[in-house]
């Protein structure tokens, strides 16, 4: 009667094996094989042939394990989180604050042209007003993975301000055109522009960014306008001033 003893002991990628009247031991990626000599097991070629599909198994286990870790990396890489750490969320409420000190407060709306409507998003100047809260929900229909409630960089958002404003419109963010300072201004409107947030190059905060189509080579920063009256007005273009925020849950 044959025994059969199988033992891993680890990931090495020799192959050997030696075969003797009455004992054969093959080593193929980490896994051992002891065989003794009976006839129950067959023919040498059918223990080889053993030892082969054993040897293949083992090998596709044990190479694909580290590409499924680094997927998953990956995938948590990719998502978007508050000052605290955690993924941010559609639907919840945020502040959005400079990721730095000295460079003002939160966001909020403000009448821009003779005080009249609409409003425009506008960053406060003191850094001890948090602002108006806004909301990020996934432009459904476009790129994303849109069955995740968190929201990840480089994916098309929708961005409205939690608030309710005495214009009685709207509060979803979008892009404008001005004729007289050739800029481009973020407004409360009715109708939403698509948005996305990129993790900063050096690591110091997120940037938000205007995409006018469902691409990514011809987004533009969203930066800071000051005019002459030191309002902070949010608007398109890399020429702006950075604007480099964190998100901080709304409890």
């Amino acid at each position: 009667m044959k025994r059969l003893q199988v033992n891993i002991y680890g990931l090495s990628k020799t192959a050997n094996s030696t075969f003797e009247d009455h004992k054969s031991t093959s080593t193929f990626t980490g896994v051992a094989i002891s065989m003794a000599s009976t006839s129950a097991w067959g023919t040498r070629r059918g223990m080889v042939l053993l030892i082969q599909m054993v040897a293949i198994t083992a090998f596709m286990l044990f190479t694909n394990l580290p590409l499924q870790v680094q997927g998953a990396v990956e995938a948590d890489q990719r998502d978007v989180v508050d000052a605290e750490g955690h993924p941010v969320v559609v639907g919840r409420e945020y502040y959005v604050l400079p990721a730095g000190s000295g460079i003002g407060g939160g966001l909020a709306l403000k009448m821009r042209v003779n005080n009249s409507c609409p409003m425009y998003v506008v960053q406060e100047n003191s850094e001890k007003s948090m602002g108006l809260p806004v909301v990020l929900r996934h432009a459904k229909g476009l790129r994303g993975n849109y069955s995740s409630l968190i929201v990840q960089q480089h994916v098309n958002l929708n961005v409205n301000m939690a608030a309710v404003t005495t214009c009685v419109q709207s509060t979803e963010w979008s892009v404008q055109n001005d004729a007289n300072t050739t800029k481009r201004f973020i407004k409360a409107s009715e109708t939403s522009s698509l948005f996305q947030i990129v993790k900063a190059l050096d690591g110091d905060g997120y940037v938000l960014y205007f995409c006018p189509c469902n691409c990514r080579l011809v987004c533009t920063k969203v930066g800071i306008y000051v005019d002459d009256a030191e309002n902070r007005w949010l608007v398109i273009g890399n020429s702006a001033e950075a604007l480099r925020v964190q998100f901080h849950k709304n409890e």
